[in-house]
C-alpha cells in the first residue's frame, strides 16, 4: 500500500514543481546525452514544454517539443488508470498494451528527432 501511495502521489509532486518552477534555455543541463554529445537527445526539451505547458503556453511547449501533448496525456491516463486499478475499479493495463504504447512513443521520440536534427531545429542544451 505505502507503494501504491507513493506512486500516486510522485507525478502530483512533479506537477507541483513544474507549475512552480519554470526550467529556462539557461539553466543547467542534466541529460547525459546531452553532456556527452553536446546535442539534445530525442526527449530534451520535454520538461520545458511541459512546464509551458502548465503555465497555459501551447505555442511555447510545442517549440520546446512537439510531441509534449502525446506524452502527457500517456501519463495522464496511465496515472489515472492506476489509481483506479488500485481501487479495484478496472483491471490493470496489460504488458502488451504497455510495450505497444513505449514502442510506439519510442519511434516516436526518434522520428521527431531526426526531423529536427535535419532541419537544425533541435532545441538548446
Amino acid at each position: 500500500m505505502r507503494r501504491d501511495r507513493l506512486a500516486l502521489a510522485a507525478p502530483l509532486l512533479g506537477f507541483a514543481a513544474l507549475a512552480v518552477f519554470q526550467p529556462s534555455d539557461d539553466g543547467p543541463t542534466f541529460c547525459p546525452f546531452a553532456l556527452c554529445t553536446g546535442m539534445a537527445c530525442p526527449g530534451c526539451g520535454m520538461t520545458r514544454a511541459a512546464s509551458s505547458l502548465l503555465h497555459g503556453d501551447m505555442g511555447r511547449a510545442m517549440r520546446y517539443h512537439p510531441l509534449v501533448l502525446l506524452v502527457a496525456a500517456q501519463l495522464l491516463v496511465g496515472w489515472v488508470w492506476f489509481a483506479l486499478a488500485t481501487t479495484g475499479r478496472v483491471r490493470p493495463i496489460s504488458n502488451r498494451v504497455v510495450n505497444i504504447a513505449l514502442i510506439s512513443t519510442g519511434v516516436a521520440l526518434l522520428a521527431v528527432w531526426a526531423v529536427r536534427l535535419a532541419s537544425g531545429t533541435l532545441p538548446p542544451v
